[in-house]
């Protein structure tokens, strides 16, 4: 502020929080302020304001946020079968499901009751291919399909199947070119009848359908698809047909279609994460579109500064693979690869971002860590080639030189770095390596140094105060934590109910409120060079030599886990997940078992946030797409 500080407030209008917390500190013209907030459970959207205030000796100065509060959403699931199919004895249908759902698909599970049952019929598909059962006379079968969702989130609809004794008649059968269109495509219907001498007449009727759209003949109607308003429209075709004799057959189909607003959804790629291109050095990458549609059509293409010397592409069904090449990169940035996807009026378009690398290798510096003013932070670079070729001449430094820091160099990858000014300070440490045609590359960390500063775990707020160690207490105002802090206090954390403290020459010191928590039993003769938090009973520690010592209740196993990933930064667990970040991955455990991975982040952080496990990419995007 240009004016002195006397007073700093929050408030909020439009709505009322009953469940608020501040926390204030400031000198004469500069300070903080932290509002956390218990967010409580609405039926409905509330919009409201959260106003900060600082009164100073001049006047009031106000920021407003404009805040939404949105009520919790839930799963959804919903599943239709036309309400009753009509089929002739011996013949093949297929029966398609209207579905809408928020979540990924398990299973579907398809039940025919009655008897006798169908001569052939599939299972575990969202369509129902059946042969109906030979019949003395018309019987009316029952026909079911439980879907089960992602988080066992099931429904079921069913639906009368009546089959026809047709004793003195061939069966007749439809024949679709596809079963699922997009406005603008058009689906075939073909009938297996092609002696028309004893036939009267035939028809093709649809319900309830702009009739200009269809183009019919004896054997064949050619259906134009609209684009509707609707998300998802199903849609049932007889074919009756009367002979000469007076008798008469049907046959029906089922097919589906859906707006063109949720087609072009489905003609955009799934975001494949963020790619790498080398000089020189082909690449492919393996794409897939949101929906399994009939694209007829796909461009690719960039705008570069330099273009690609060969961008190829294949289609085949809904998945995409490109071959990309540049032989020239001269400077390090972003490329951006443009698909162009259509389906009948429907031209959908998609973006897909990557690194074009100067080099012909990646430095990594690892993560973000907060330490104390005066100590010593441990950093371990790592550098990867596309070849997985190795001792490339690499090195630290300080990013700026203005940030009087002390760096010595441990080994090729390794380094200390000593930040030596008395002020907070956020220090950018970059780690330099050099491929086998001399071209040079850096990654960057930032390294956060703090005199005062609160560490809030789940239970403890621990205060560092002019760089040394003041109290861990409960939610910050209760009962202490005994805690002895080692000499030359580097690093604080606290999650649980417990805080350990490490010291610049690496002694640690742990205490928890319960007696039962295994974190207060530190290793005899460990010397950390950092600590890390991993859940509310287990903490592990990082050596000189970049190995990692575990304890707690999962100790042993965790070690062992993070011995099996060579070189690991960090790891967290929130209950049901283990993430570490193993050189420039994400590896997230069940147990021992890995159930995830996610390539070449190069993660800047990773951290709790909504006891989800959340990470920072390299260029500062925070993506919780974990779970």
């Amino acid at each position: 502020m240009t004016s002195d500080i006397e007073k700093i407030d929050w408030r909020t209008e439009g709505f009322e929080l009953t469940h608020t917390q501040t926390e204030s500190n400031h000198d004469t013209r500069a300070g903080q302020s932290t509002l956390s907030i218990d967010v409580p459970a609405v039926t409905q959207t509330q919009l409201f304001d959260i106003i900060f205030e600082i009164t100073t000796s001049e006047g009031v100065v106000t920021k407003t946020i404009k805040a939404t509060l949105a009520p919790e959403s839930e799963p959804s699931l919903s599943v239709s079968l036309p309400e009753q199919i009509v089929i002739n004895e011996k013949s093949t249908k297929t029966i398609q499901a209207n579905i809408i759902r928020t979540d990924d698909i398990i299973s579907y599970d398809w039940q025919w009751q009655g008897t006798p049952a169908p001569i052939q019929q599939t299972q575990g598909q969202l369509f129902y291919n059946f042969k109906a059962p030979e019949i003395n006379e018309t019987q009316t079968f029952k026909l079911l399909l439980t879907v089960t969702m992602k988080g066992n989130i099931q429904k079921t609809a069913e639906t009368s199947v009546v089959v026809k004794n047709v004793t003195d008649l061939n069966a007749i059968e439809l024949s679709l070119d596809r079963l699922y269109a997009v406005p603008g495509q058009t689906v075939t219907v073909t009938s297996n009848l092609t002696n028309f001498e004893d036939v009267e007449s035939v028809s093709w009727l649809i319900y309830d359908f702009n009739e200009d759209l269809l183009q019919k003949s004896n054997e064949k109607l050619v259906i134009t698809i609209p684009d509707e308003s609707a998300t998802q429209t199903s849609q049932q075709v007889e074919y009756k047909v009367k002979l000469k004799s007076g008798a008469e057959k049907s046959a029906f189909a089922n097919f589906s279609y859906v707006s063109g607003a949720i087609a072009k959804s489905l003609l955009r790629v799934k975001d494949p994460g963020e790619f790498s291109i080398y000089p020189g050095y082909p690449t492919s990458l393996e794409l897939e579109f949101r929906g399994d549609l009939d694209i007829e059509e796909v461009t690719v293409s960039s705008s570069d500064y330099e273009p690609y010397d060969s961008l190829e592409w294949a289609l085949e069904g809904h998945k995409l693979t490109l071959n990309l090449d540049k032989k020239t990169i001269t400077r390090k940035g972003v490329t951006a690869i443009k698909i162009t996807a259509k389906a009948g009026d429907i031209v959908s378009e998609s973006m897909i971002l990557g690194t074009a690398h100067n080099t012909l290798l990646v430095p990594y510096a690892g993560v973000a860590e907060t330490y104390i003013v005066g100590s010593e932070a441990q950093v371990f670079g790592q550098v990867f080639h596309p070849n997985d070729k190795q001792n490339f001449p690499s090195h630290w430094q300080a990013k700026s030189t203005d940030d009087n820091v002390t760096i010595k160099q441990v080994s090729d990858t390794s380094a200390s770095a000593k930040y030596n000014g008395d002020l907070e300070h956020i220090v950018t440490l970059e780690f330099h390596a050099t491929d086998e045609f001399d071209q040079t590359d850096h990654s960057e960390v930032e390294l956060r140094y703090e005199s005062n500063h609160t560490f809030t775990g789940d239970y403890y707020r621990c205060t560092v105060t002019d760089g040394e160690f003041e109290s861990c207490r409960e939610n910050g105002y209760g009962q202490p934590l005994t805690l002895t802090a080692p000499a030359e206090l580097k690093q604080v954390i606290t999650k649980g109910n417990y805080a350990c403290l490490l010291g610049n020459y690496g002694t640690v010191a742990c205490n928890a409120k319960s007696p039962h928590n295994p974190v207060k039993n530190v290793p005899a003769q460990l010397l950390a060079t950092k600590l890390n938090a991993v859940d509310a009973n287990n903490v592990c520690a990082q050596l000189s030599d970049a190995s990692w010592q575990c304890w707690g209740t999962r100790g042993v196993e965790l070690t062992d886990l993070l011995a099996e990933n060579a070189t690991v930064h960090k790891v967290l667990a929130n209950g049901t997940l283990t993430c570490l970040v193993s050189n420039k991955d994400i590896k997230c455990y069940e147990g021992n078992t890995q159930t995830k991975l996610i390539e070449d982040v190069f993660p800047q952080d990773l951290f709790i946030y909504i006891r989800e496990i959340c990470y920072r990419t390299a260029r500062g995007t925070l993506k919780c797409d974990i779970e």
